[in-house]
């Protein structure tokens, strides 16, 4: 009997509505209900129907092979048909591809093991509100596969990935390209082989923020590179929730995991590992939750409960490997580490604060999220023309000010183009956005030499996304300020997303940039993500988090003596600069995970006489300069009159250094604390005046030379800390939760 063709189309949908409400209740991204935008090419104009049972694969690879610089693919709600891999085919920077979250379905009808999509050479780029279907079937979810260009600066937001046999998301270059400075934020993986997996050199600064992995073989699996995973759920991992081998060292804080088979299994001699706040319950393999066999680890505010067998949770497989632990519990069991294992402990005692994470089974997924609630195009409602010629200052003004009298989640959106300003604009007001379409959205000053291309004041529940301001890459020009913001005594509260301004390869850290200036102890500012220069002025009072930020340099500074405020980042970058930080007039900051590389220098810090003391706590992945003469060495930490504490560690010290010289100039009183350090093939060295004591704990030479007079040779440190005087490590511990602490409250709010 021949069955007509609607007939079968009818049958796959109805069957297609069947499994959805059959599909029991779990976790979900999503759902995210965009008006479009004007610059944005819906695949269905070309011809996808997004029905279930159409094939789709050929209009959505039209609108992916149409695809220019900064463009938006747009896929509306449906369920998308695809039998072969949509490829996103570069070099391409700037293009966005996005769906309504739980409401868009990428579903694989293709051959078993296939791969659903792959893109080619991309930067700058964000994939934002798709859910992959592997039904099983299908090998790779999302493929980085490059083979035109180095990857970077990729996002991946609210995006699911469910049934897919070998990995939700690989980053595997058959070439030399791999995916660096990549994040994934809000993102679910469940019943794959492998949620995100990277395996490549040069794979390095992976950020997870709020994702959730449930019932995959591996959660996250890296094999040299780095990252930083936090705020995120494991739960039933067949193997593990994360296999750690990285290059460079990689921190895991506020994690939580439940009847999974370990928890973490680490291993690398180079590359120490930060292990905070974590909640583990439940394991059910054999080798405890955590496995330890590499460089120095420091573990605290960590809880271990329902242990296998009430067997210890850690398990150190290398003699002699250290372990920095504080506040740590084994709740069920004897003690935190298995005996008969050769690990060197040092306990810090308790400070002043404690861990933010409290039970195993809390969950940082959002399942729900806002976007604009009506768009102002400042092309199309206002006659800006973005075609780097007109002065679209008055109308891109007339876009600001027409969200900020509607208010209530509003927008004033700038489609992709080069948009010419000669004056000022100005942001104030409260609850709405101003935003492009990304990287390839770009404001250019042609205004007054000197000027300020964006100033903002006072801005309440605002956000400024995905605009390019003043950058580099947007051509010569003369303005002082990329943005600006000031405030008063009233409370504000902004946000920065996707924004670039200058000072990426520059080597000019004083130049434009991202100013705050003069932000009072009720101003708050988040930053999920800033590329470029970044200046603090007179702000000690405010609170200040940047979760990731790019290039550029950092300078902090300010004579107030007023200072209860809190300066802190999490994953920050720095390459080809004078110095990664400047750190002025004894101000105090907390840096969770810094990589330094390809710089002159790395760090500098100021204090006058009249400064009242600072501390600087800094964490990272590694330290490394390049210089075309290999005799003028930069300098790691470069004290000039710093009064206070500078905490410095874990982190890793590369093999490329010459050494590594610490240069202190001052009378005033300073302890350097350098603790869980790995020294790669090089050494530390020293020069200061009798103002400044150097503690040292934990660290370890991996194939230091015979210069150097602090390490011996082969996995052996020396430490000059007494046990009596381990209390002074505390306040660094401190300073980590409190930016964990902020970081739960800012960026993932209990519901």
């Amino acid at each position: 009997m021949r069955i007509s063709q609607s007939w079968l189309a009818l049958a796959a949908v109805l069957v297609s509505h069947l499994a959805w409400a059959a599909a029991p209740a779990g976790p979900q991204v999503p759902s995210l209900p965009w008006t479009p935008r004007s610059d944005w090419v819906d695949v269905k104009s070309l011809g996808a129907k997004g029905d279930g049972a159409a094939d789709d694969t050929g209009a959505i690879q039209a609108a992916l092979g149409k695809a220019g610089q900064g463009s938006t693919i747009y896929l509306p709600p449906g369920t998308y048909r695809v039998t072969a891999t949509l490829r996103l085919k570069g070099p391409l920077v700037g293009v966005a591809v996005i769906g309504h979250g739980r409401d868009t379905t990428l579903a694989w009808d293709g051959e078993p093991g296939g791969k659903l999509f792959a893109d080619d050479g991309v930067a700058y780029c964000r994939f934002v509100g798709l859910s992959f279907d592997g039904k099983g079937k299908a090998a790779v979810g999302f493929h980085h596969d490059s083979h035109c260009r180095f990857e970077t600066e990729v996002r991946h937001q609210h995006l699911a990935f469910r049934g897919f046999t070998d990995a939700a998301i690989l980053a595997e270059p058959k070439d030399k390209f791999a995916l660096a400075e990549t994040t994934f934020e809000n993102c679910l993986f469940e019943d794959c082989g492998r949620g995100v997996a990277f395996v490549s050199f040069n794979d390095y600064d992976y950020t997870f923020d709020g994702c959730e992995f449930v019932r995959c073989r591996v959660g996250i699996e890296c094999k040299h590179g780095n990252f930083y995973a936090r705020n995120s759920h494991f739960e039933g991992s067949l193997d593990a929730d994360i296999v750690s081998a990285p290059e460079h060292a990689s921190s895991v804080r506020r994690c939580t995991s439940r009847g999974s088979r370990q928890f973490l299994r680490y291993g690398n001699p180079v590359a120490p590992m930060t292990i905070q706040d974590c909640r583990v319950a439940g394991w059910t393999g054999s080798d405890g939750a955590v496995s330890l066999g590499g460089a120095p680890v420091m573990m605290f505010d960590c809880v271990f409960a329902d242990p296998l067998d009430k067997a210890p949770p850690i398990r150190a497989h290398k003699a002699g490997q250290r372990l920095i632990s504080s506040g740590n519990r084994a709740e069920g069991a004897p003690s935190l580490l298995q005996e008969g294992y050769k690990a060197i402990v040092y306990d810090i005692p308790p400070g002043k604060r404690t861990g933010v994470i409290t039970s195993a089974e809390q969950r940082f997924l959002r399942d729900t999220a806002v976007v604009p609630s009506r768009v102002f195009d400042a092309r199309r409602d206002f006659g800006a023309r973005g075609d780097g010629k007109a002065d679209d200052t008055a109308a891109i003004q007339k876009a600001i000010d027409a969200a900020r009298e509607h208010g209530r989640g509003a927008i004033a959106y700038l489609p992709t183009g080069s948009y010419i300003i000669s004056d000022t604009l100005r942001i104030t007001g409260s609850d709405y956005a101003v935003g492009g379409s990304g990287f390839m959205c770009r404001l250019v000053w042609k205004g007054a030499e000197g000027g300020t291309m964006v100033a903002v004041h006072d801005p309440l529940n605002m956000r400024l996304e995905h605009l390019a301001v003043g950058n580099h890459d947007s051509g010569a020009m003369n303005n002082a300020i990329d943005i600006l913001q000031t405030g008063s005594d009233k409370p504000s509260h902004m946000t920065y997303d996707g924004v670039f301004v200058y000072g990426m390869y520059q080597r000019q850290p004083f130049r434009k940039g991202l100013h705050l200036r003069g932000l009072g102890s009720r101003a708050v500012v988040v930053a999920p993500h800033v590329q470029g220069n970044i200046r603090v002025v007179d702000s000690a009072q405010a609170t200040l988090l940047f979760n990731c930020s790019y290039e550029g340099s950092v300078v902090v500074e300010g004579k107030g003596k007023q200072r209860n405020g809190l300066l802190g980042f999490q994953t920050r970058l720095s390459t080809i600069t004078t110095h990664g930080l400047y750190l002025r007039d004894n101000q105090s900051i907390v840096m969770s995970d810094f990589y330094v590389e390809q710089a002159d220098n790395g760090y500098v810090f100021e204090g006058g006489a009249d400064d009242p003391p600072g501390r600087a706590t800094i964490q990272g992945a590694k330290v490394d300069f390049t210089h075309g003469d290999k005799a003028r060495d930069g300098t790691v930490l470069d004290i000039r009159g710093y009064a206070g504490e500078i905490f410095f560690g874990p982190n890793q010290f590369y093999a490329s250094l010459p050494r590594v010289p610490v240069v202190h100039r001052g009378e005033r009183k300073l302890d350097i604390f350098l603790w869980a350090n790995c020294f790669y093939r090089t050494h530390l060295e020293v020069q200061k005046a009798p103002s400044l004591t150097l503690h040292l704990l934990g660290n370890e030479g991996v194939d230091v030379s015979a210069k150097d007079k602090v390490l011996s040779h082969e996995n052996r440190a020396a430490d000059n800390v007494g046990s009596a005087d381990l209390s002074r490590f505390a306040p660094a511990l401190d300073d980590l939760r409190r930016l964990g602490e902020l970081d739960l409250q800012l960026s993932h709010p209990r519901r």
